[in-house]
């Protein structure tokens, strides 16, 4: 219930903000920036929500990144660990960024780096995990390539020249979110499938 709990709140936020943001001009998705939803030079009446959002969303996903760890320990202690580490540092960085929102002017490096740190930390923490989860092999493949395209984003920056869809910032930023909310709607699967195939192992034994 903390995943879905946590995407809804994160995406009302979004919504609100972005309502307040195009009252009085047209929509154009190009521009519908999470980064800028939530700062408050570019969205000075609609900040907020959008800030308060994500950093509810972040608070949310606490209690079950602390179950993803204790549940696969025992299956893929290093993974596990790797996988903790990894989506602690996520967390960290969209809690500040929602916290700091009031404080953050335009695309400052501190802006940056946390949305960096908070795809970089949750991408490559559901990777670690579905792998320690034995997830079906399509998922680990698909969101490792995800991680390592964020590499690439990273020591990339010209990437995002906005001069179509697929070099959008905007784009970007929502597909990662999409991505982060089904991948771990995927590992809540595996994980409760790794349980369901233990708990008949010990049954047999």
């Amino acid at each position: 219930m903390l995943i879905p709990a946590s995407s809804l709140v994160f995406l009302a936020g979004l919504i609100i903000s972005g309502t307040i943001f195009y009252r009085g001009k047209p929509f154009d998705v190009e521009a519908a920036v999470i980064s800028d939803l939530e700062s408050p030079d570019e969205n000075p009446h609609g900040y907020g929500a959008a800030a308060a959002g994500t950093a509810v969303a972040g608070v949310l996903l606490v209690p079950a990144a602390i179950m993803f760890y204790q549940r696969l320990r025992k299956d893929g202690p290093a993974l596990a660990l790797a996988g903790a580490a990894l989506f602690a540092m996520g967390l960290g960085a969209a809690i500040a960024i929602g916290v700091l929102a009031p404080f953050t002017r335009g695309y400052s490096p501190l802006h940056i780096q946390l949305a960096f740190a908070t795809f970089i930390g949750i991408c490559g923490g559901a990777s670690a995990w579905l792998f320690a989860a034995r997830a079906a092999r399509v998922l680990v493949v698909f969101q490792s390539a995800v991680f390592l395209f964020l590499g690439y984003l990273y020591f990339t920056p010209d990437f995002f020249s906005n001069d179509r869809l697929l070099t959008s910032l905007g784009f970007w930023e929502w597909m990662l979110c999409a991505d982060c909310a089904v991948a771990l709607w995927f590992l809540a699967g595996a994980v409760a499938s790794l349980e369901k195939t233990t708990e008949a192992s010990t049954a047999v034994s």
